[in-house]
């Protein structure tokens, strides 16, 4: 299996008339209007991040940003495999208000080769064809996923060997964001890692409702290189804490598992050539927001950035359950029959968020190329207080 995997990208053609409009001109954190800094950094011109089979090679795939106002130009989109007579008109559906979209066909009664031409026909407005291989990938038991820009590579390594000691990891699937130490990620020499080239705007830093890169990675990962397996979703500066029996009951019982974090502060350590050991404090208190998790990816619908939209929690009941199940995890009520009620809901829902004094990660604010300093300095020297206590990674 290859290390480096390409991927077949559709864009608009540059002299088509219109590009996609934000879906809201405004920033995330204080309402104000976006500037030509985050214009930059906004993708308006993909279609789609990738075309490709799953791994059984049933279902051809797409994964791009929401069509938005671009929807009413390209709509109806029609494929056609290996010359094939017939055109299939293709579906494509849109999750989480619009931040994702996610194109599915079926290649049932199809026959496919080592190499298929597949053709896109947008509207009768332009036409895109390509040669996709087969999936040949392996399907791992355990996976750790995430989307990273130019980690120390020294941190990458320390990360992937973190996991694969701690939870048994069998692949490092990351996503690279158009690293400029693309040539030294490479050259790492682990059979436990792969890397996929997702060379895409981030999006406007300042505009959480602007972004859609990583959406697609965490999502594209699922659709590619899941099957009856486990898909973690950490980040580079996250390290998740769990005793591994837990772990493989969570893996029985659940199909989403989620986790709350304590943050890592910026303490300066003695060495600017700094990792994880280097930091020994963390918050008293669980970080606000910010959940990360790990799924069985047969059962999820779609992925977002921290939760997962698993199959049948889109019917009503399903839906209030869930919803009434978040409020009552963050209540952080400490009694028999709180927990008793807690257990039973995370049964029927087949989700759980686990409390922190069982489980959590470590978010290392530290452990970052500090890229959205534009608003927020993650290099920003904290003071150890009594908000603050000592530990040790494992």
């Amino acid at each position: 299996m290859e290390k480096f995997i390409e991927i077949n990208s559709i864009k608009l053609p540059g002299d088509f008339s219109k590009k996609r409009d934000l879906r809201y001109d405004t920033r995330h954190l204080d309402g104000s209007r976006l500037d030509a800094y985050d214009l930059e950094q906004y993708d308006n011109d993909s279609i789609f991040y990738d075309v490709f089979f799953d791994i059984s090679n049933r279902f051809l795939y797409t994964v791009g940003p929401p069509f938005l106002n671009l929807q009413r130009f390209l709509f109806p989109i029609t494929c056609r495999i290996n010359n094939d007579r017939e055109k299939y008109l293709f579906q494509v559906d849109e999750y989480f208000d619009r931040n994702i979209a996610i194109g599915k066909l079926s290649l049932k009664d199809l026959a496919l080769y080592d190499e298929n031409i597949i053709e896109f026909d947008f509207n009768k407005r332009f036409q895109w064809c390509v040669r996709i291989g087969l999936n040949r990938s392996e399907i791992k038991p355990v996976i750790v996923t995430t989307i990273q820009k130019d980690n120390r590579i020294k941190w990458i390594m320390e990360w992937i060997d973190y996991y694969s000691q701690n939870y048994g990891i069998d692949q490092t699937i990351i996503y690279d964001n158009n690293s400029s130490n693309r040539g030294d990620l490479k050259s790492i020499s682990d059979d436990r890692l792969m890397i996929v080239a997702w060379d895409f705007k981030y999006g406007p830093t300042r505009s959480h409702a602007n972004q859609f890169c990583q959406l697609g990675s965490l999502n594209h990962c699922r659709l590619k290189f899941g099957a009856n397996n486990i898909i973690m979703n950490f980040d580079i500066d996250e390290l998740l804490y769990l005793n591994n029996s837990k772990l493989r009951m969570y893996f029985k019982r659940y199909n989403l598992m989620i986790f709350d974090g304590y943050r890592v502060p910026f303490i300066k350590p003695i060495t600017e050539d700094f990792s994880y050991a280097d930091f020994s404090f963390r918050d008293k208190r669980p970080q606000q927001g910010g959940l990360k998790y790990f799924y069985k990816p047969r059962a999820v619908v779609a992925n977002n950035i921290h939760d997962a939209l698993l199959e049948g929690h889109q019917g009503l009941l399903l839906k209030k359950l869930r919803t009434r199940y978040y409020r009552l995890c963050n209540a952080q009520k400490n009694n028999r029959i709180y927990k008793c009620l807690l257990d039973l809901m995370a049964a029927i829902l087949k989700l759980k968020i686990a409390n922190v004094n069982e489980a959590y990660f470590l978010h290392f604010i530290g452990i970052t190329t500090n890229w959205k300093s534009i608003y927020w300095d993650r290099r920003k020297e904290t003071i150890p207080s009594d908000n603050h206590i000592r530990f040790k990674i494992q």
